[in-house]
C-alpha cells in the first residue's frame, strides 16, 4: 500500500509544480542555500524580509536532502526549473517517511484492515497530499508532528516530547495546543509522569531554542527567535485578523469537510464502533476548537489533524467491510465504504484541475522562456500578481537575463520602459492598465487563470471550469540602447501577508474552489498583497 501514497504525491507535484506567495519564503530560502550557499548578501529574504521572520532550519534540511540530486541535474545539463521538482520531491519524501511509519503503527495498534483503509482514504482526499510537498511553514513542521504521533501511539514518550518541542519552538507555536492536549491526556491517564515529562521537555526545549536562535540569527544577521516573533505578532499584538477574518466555526463547516471529503460522514461511525480512536480524535477536535478563536483562518493551519481524523474514518470502513458477509444490508454498507472513496477521488480530480489553473505567474514566465532565446538580451519586469502565483528563483533559468520584481511602479513609467519585456496583470488586452503601453509595447502572449465554476447540463460532467485572461506578456518595441536599472538596487521592505492570497487581480475570485484560495472564501478586509509576506 505504500506505493499508493508515493504515486499520488508525485501526481500532485507534476500537475501543480509551481508555488504561491505563502510558500515563497521557504522556497526562496531553499534556492539560496543550494545556489548561493554562504553568500548571505545574495539571499532573497534580505530584499523581501516580510513582516516577521521564519526559520531557516526547515529549508536547510530540505536543501541537504535535495543537494546531491540538484548537483547531478546541473552536471547533466537539465534546466534550472528541474531543481524545483527535486526540492519538492525531497520535501515530499521527508513527510512521507513518518507518514508511512504512522501507517505501520496503526497496523500494530488497530489492525491491518484499518491501516489499509487509512492509506486508501488518505490518497483519495485532496488537501493533505497536495500540501505534503509544498514548502509551507506548516509542511515544514509536519514531519515532526507525524513522528510525534508515531511515538505517541507507540508509547515512546521521550521521543514524542522531543519531537513536539522541536515542532513547537522551531516551526509552529500553535502546535503547543494540539501536542499539549495529547501530552495532557497521557498525564491524566498516568501513562506518563510529570517528572519524566520535565526531565525530557526542559533539555529538549532548551536545545531546540538554542538551535533556532543560533542558526536563524546567522541567516537573518540579527539576534532573534523567529517563532517567538511570530507568536508575539499574532497572539500578543493580535495582528492575524489584519489579513482577513472568518466565522468562528469556519474550520468545522468549511475546512474540515473539504479536507476530508465524504470521509467526514464516517468519522462518527468510527468513533461509535471503535472506542480506541477516541483518544486520537478528541485532541484533534479540541485543537481545532481552540484555534478557532484566532480570527484569521486557513485550512493549512489545521492540516496536522487530518491524519488523526482519518484514523477514525478508516476504523469505520474496516468494520463495515469486515461485516459485509453478514447480510444484504451489511453488504450495502460495505459498498458505501468503497463508494465514498470513489466520490473522494472525483472531488480530488476536480480540485486538482482547478488548482492547475491557479498559477498563471509560473506559466507566464515559462512561456516567455520558450518564446525568447537564451542568448537574447532579455530584461523582464514581473508584477505583483505574477510573483504571487508561481514565479520563484527556480524559474529564473538564464543567468544573462535580468528578472526584476520592483513594486509600486506605475504603468507606463520611465522605469518600466527600461525592460525588454513586462509580465502585467490585466483582464483583457483592452484593459485600462495596458493603455499606457499601446504605442510602446506589443502584446506577444497572455496566460489565463481560474475564474469560476459554471454548471452546464449540456456537457458531461455538468460542471465546467472557466478561465479568463489574467497575465499579459508585453514586448518593448523601442528598447533603449543603454537602459538605466539603478532603481533596482534599492531594497524593498514588503509589508504583506502570505496567509490570504486575494490580490486585486481580475482573475481572482473569492469563491473559487482552488485548494489553497478556497480557504479564504469567507474572509473579508483583506489587503492587497505583494510578493513576499508573513506567516501566521
Amino acid at each position: 500500500m505504500d506505493w499508493l501514497l508515493v504515486l499520488c504525491s508525485l501526481v500532485h507535484i507534476f500537475v501543480c509544480p509551481f508555488t504561491k506567495v505563502e510558500e515563497s519564503f521557504n522556497l526562496q530560502a531553499i534556492h539560496d542555500i543550494l545556489y548561493h550557499q554562504t553568500d548571505i548578501e545574495e539571499y532573497d529574504h534580505l530584499e523581501f524580509p516580510g513582516v516577521v521572520p521564519r526559520t531557516f532550519l526547515g529549508p536547510i534540511v530540505v536543501s541537504v536532502i535535495a543537494a546531491p540530486f540538484v548537483a547531478v541535474s546541473h552536471v547533466l545539463g537539465f534546466p534550472k526549473d528541474v531543481s524545483l521538482y527535486l526540492v519538492r520531491f525531497a520535501l515530499g519524501a521527508l513527510v512521507l517517511w513518518p507518514l508511512l511509519k504512522l501507517q505501520k503503527r496503526i497496523k500494530g495498534t488497530l489492525g491491518k484492515g484499518t491501516s489499509d483503509w487509512f492509506v486508501l482514504i488518505t490518497v483519495s482526499q485532496f488537501h493533505f497530499l497536495f500540501y505534503l510537498s509544498r514548502p509551507l511553514p506548516n509542511t515544514m513542521a509536519l514531519p515532526l508532528v507525524l513522528f510525534a504521533y508515531y511515538y505517541w501511539l507507540g508509547q515512546q514518550h521521550g521521543k514524542f516530547i522531543a519531537c513536539s518541542a522541536a515542532a513547537i519552538l522551531i516551526f509552529r507555536g500553535e502546535l503547543a495546543i494540539l501536542l499539549g492536549l495529547i501530552l495532557l491526556g497521557e498525564l491524566l491517564a498516568r501513562r506518563l509522569s510529570l517528572s519524566r515529562t520535565l526531565f525530557v521537555a526542559v533539555p529538549s526545549g532548551l536545545l531546540c531554542l538554542f538551535l533556532t536562535v543560533f542558526v536563524d540569527s546567522f541567516f537573518w544577521q540579527r539576534l532573534l527567535w523567529p517563532e517567538g516573533e511570530v507568536l508575539w505578532y499574532n497572539v500578543v499584538l493580535n495582528k492575524s485578523g489584519d489579513w482577513g477574518t472568518s466565522p468562528f466555526l469556519w474550520y468545522f463547516y468549511s475546512a474540515i469537510p473539504r479536507a476530508m471529503g465524504t470521509s467526514l460522514a464516517l468519522l462518527p461511525v468510527g468513533m461509535f464502533f471503535e472506542r480506541r480512536v477516541w483518544p486520537v480524535v478528541l485532541p484533534a477536535l479540541f485543537f481545532v476548537l481552540a484555534y478557532s478563536f484566532l480570527p484569521h483562518k486557513e485550512l493549512r493551519f489545521i492540516v496536522y489533524v487530518i491524519p488523526l481524523l482519518n484514523i477514525a474514518a478508516a476504523a469505520a470502513c474496516n468494520r463495515l467491510w469486515e461485516n459485509r458477509i453478514k447480510g444484504k444490508w451489511f453488504a450495502l454498507l460495505a459498498l458505501i465504504a468503497i463508494g465514498h472513496l470513489v466520490a473522494n477521488l472525483v472531488l480530488t480530480s476536480f480540485l486538482l484541475v482547478v488548482s492547475r489553473a491557479n498559477y498563471p505567474g509560473g506559466e507566464a514566465l515559462s512561456l516567455l522562456h520558450k518564446m525568447e532565446n537564451q542568448e537574447s538580451n532579455v530584461t523582464v519586469h514581473i508584477d505583483v500578481l505574477a510573483a504571487q502565483t508561481g514565479i520563484s528563483r527556480f524559474g529564473q533559468l538564464h543567468n544573462n537575463w535580468i528578472y526584476d520584481k520592483t513594486e509600486n511602479l506605475k504603468p507606463g513609467s520611465p522605469e518600466l520602459r527600461m525592460f525588454s519585456h513586462l509580465i502585467v496583470e490585466a483582464k483583457s488586452k483592452h484593459a485600462y492598465n495596458l493603455r499606457p503601453y499601446a504605442e510602446t509595447h506589443e502584446i506577444v502572449a497572455h496566460v489565463e487563470g481560474f475564474s469560476h465554476i459554471r454548471s452546464s447540463y449540456n456537457h458531461f460532467p455538468p460542471i465546467r471550469i472557466k478561465t479568463k485572461p489574467c497575465l499579459f506578456i508585453l514586448k518593448n518595441k523601442d528598447l533603449l540602447k543603454e537602459p538605466d536599472f539603478s532603481f533596482m538596487l534599492r531594497k524593498h521592505q514588503v509589508e504583506t501577508a502570505e496567509e490570504s492570497l486575494l490580490p486585486a487581480a481580475e482573475c481572482d475570485n473569492r469563491n473559487q474552489l482552488d485548494s489553497e484560495v478556497l480557504l479564504n472564501e469567507n474572509s473579508n478586509n483583506i489587503p492587497e498583497l505583494s510578493e513576499k509576506s508573513i506567516d501566521e
